[in-house]
């Protein structure tokens, strides 16, 4: 659910932690965290902070784009790209964040989870979709992205097959 400001206001206690704080401690546990457990759930819950456009800002004051950038560069396990990759596709419709995303080099490491599972593969193929432009075309349009995007077509998942043919016919034809 959507939230807005004065939503949130009447729902944070007097005393409680304000929104933008209550993300920065996230940060800090997911930095700090050397529990693999932990790191996952904390990775999940700032995923689903991304749901909610009233989070944007303080998601990118507190560097929760950041992380999940590094998780997609740098981690291979499956669970961590799925949330980081939620994260990334529930934020880049955001004009914002989607600069910031092109900014930092993300477009390579959202192609390179094409070949990942379908749910990931399908945040992915959806952070494509959001990132294309005049800019990025000559990046994410290529043979080899192409080709892998039909691969994507083929598979049984109706979701994933409806989201591949999209992008090739209303991305690719707009070559």
């Amino acid at each position: 659910m959507f939230s807005s400001k004065i939503q949130l206001q009447k729902r944070t206690p007097r005393n409680g932690t304000d929104r933008e704080s209550f993300l920065s401690l996230l940060v800090d546990e997911y930095i700090n965290s050397s529990s693999y457990d932990a790191k996952c759930q904390v990775l999940a819950n700032l995923a689903n902070f991304a749901y909610d456009p009233i989070n944007y800002a303080y998601i990118r004051e507190v560097g929760v784009l950041d992380i999940f950038l590094h998780v997609m560069k740098n981690e291979t396990n499956e669970t961590l790209l799925q949330f980081a990759c939620a994260g990334i596709c529930n934020l880049c419709s955001d004009p914002l964040n989607a600069e910031y995303i092109l900014t930092q080099n993300g477009v390579k490491p959202i192609i390179a989870l094409l070949n990942s599972n379908n749910q990931v593969a399908a945040d992915a193929l959806t952070s494509l979709i959001y990132l294309y432009n005049d800019q990025t075309k000559s990046e994410i349009n290529t043979f080899e992205t192409i080709q892998l995007i039909k691969t994507l077509k083929e598979r049984k998942d109706s979701i994933l097959a409806n989201l591949a043919n999209i992008f090739l016919e209303d991305i690719c034809s707009t070559k």
